[in-house]
């Protein structure tokens, strides 16, 4: 399952906001084909939203 990475790129304007990190993720579990990919979709979102958190902190 290929995903969006939050930290791909090197600067904080390229990162994808915690909104379409969570509309992508719903998106993927609602669509997946069996519950432990939609587990893995959720989990995704959560590194997603934890390395974005990073990114913010870093940048101000």
């Amino acid at each position: 399952m290929g995903t969006i990475d939050a930290t791909a790129a090197a600067r904080p304007e390229k990162t994808l906001s915690s909104l379409e990190i969570i509309r992508n993720a719903l998106r993927a579990a609602a669509l997946a084909s069996s519950g432990r990919d939609a587990l893995d979709a959720a989990g995704d979102a959560l590194r997603q939203l934890a390395d974005l958190a990073r990114v913010e902190v870093r940048y101000g």
